[in-house]
């Protein structure tokens, strides 16, 4: 790997850790305009993410980094034995093939983890409906995975929402099924209803029927139209929502009521390959209001653009700066 191949392998692994800053992203700007050969080779470490590990990963790194990785993990001992033992694993079979991971292995944890015990799961701006039983269907949205948890004789009786959001619908009287997440547990037979893992807490949403929501010993009920959000502090008071704010993401739409532009910034990141940075500071707060395809976000970002007479810069890689 030369000179130039290294630095886009490094531009690459901090986008993707998450800690691109609006600095960062001039410069990455400015790195990638200093001629075709730095563009080229931005592209070509992206198109390696994307192809080769699922865990997000590159081909090239040197001997010394791997050894950095593997000096990471075992600083970690704290964490699950089963856990360590799956990453090694990886990291092995990486070094094999002379590919390794570029995050560490906490950065990989959570994403590592969920494709391990996941049965269906879906990628970026992917959906996809599944008819576990003849009276529950699960609709994930993009970026989720589920387990399917059965009985003692092997039948389906509910799921773990790993990550990302689902919307289920079942029709079973008399016959529980319960959807567990990191935080809470969930338990209907004549309902419809939403929930989402995010880093910030969960959020559930009846929009049929009726449910029973349990969280830390507490409990509480919601009926259609009826939404709580809690954390590990707890649960929120239940709100009911209007009609502009019932979600509409199973229809392929984004909807934003005044919503800001920074929130909207980020929920387009969650279906759109590549990411969306925002460098106008002085409109992170200004209220959005709107209805968005979500096969056409590219659409949505060109009306952003107009809305807040903003700049556009467009990087390899699906990479959008807003200035």
């Amino acid at each position: 790997m030369n000179e130039l191949e290294k630095q886009a392998h490094a531009w690459v692994r901090r986008m993707r850790s998450g800690a691109l800053r609006p600095r960062d992203a001039r410069a990455l700007a400015r790195w990638c305009a200093i001629s075709t050969a730095h563009e080229e080779a931005f592209r070509a470490a992206q198109q390696k993410w994307n192809d080769l590990l699922p865990a997000a990963a590159l081909a090239g790194i040197d001997d010394s980094e791997l050894a950095m990785l593997r000096a990471g993990r075992n600083r970690r001992n704290q964490m699950d034995a089963g856990r360590r033992l799956f990453l090694g694993g990886v990291l092995a079979a990486s070094a094999a093939t002379g590919v390794v991971l570029l995050y560490s292995p906490m950065d990989l944890l959570p994403s590592i983890t969920s494709a391990w015990q996941a049965d269906y799961r879906t990628a970026t701006g992917e959906q996809r409906s599944i008819s576990l039983t003849s009276d529950v269907i699960v609709n994930m949205n993009t970026r989720s995975s589920i387990a399917v948890q059965r009985a003692g004789m092997g039948e389906v009786d509910g799921i773990r929402l790993l990550e990302g959001e689902v919307a289920v619908q079942m029709e079973r009287p008399g016959r529980p099924f319960v959807v567990a997440t990191g935080l809470g547990r969930l338990q209907a037979d004549q309902a419809s209803f939403e929930v989402r893992v995010r880093e910030s807490g969960e959020c559930v949403t009846c929009t049929a029927g009726s449910l029973r929501v349990t969280v830390a010993g507490m409990q509480l009920v919601l009926h259609a139209n009826q939404q709580v959000v809690y954390d590990s502090n707890g649960m929120q008071p239940i709100r009911t929502l209007q009609a502009e704010q019932v979600s509409t993401w199973g229809s392929g739409i984004l909807t934003f009521s005044k919503t800001a532009l920074e929130e909207v910034i980020a929920e387009i990141n969650r279906y759109r390959p590549g990411r969306v940075v925002l460098l106008a500071g002085a409109v992170r707060d200004k209220p959005v209001s709107g209805r968005f395809q979500i096969r056409d976000l590219d659409g949505a970002i060109a009306q952003i653009q107009r809305l807040f007479h903003l700049d556009v810069k467009n990087l390899p890689g699906g990479i959008v700066l807003l200035r």
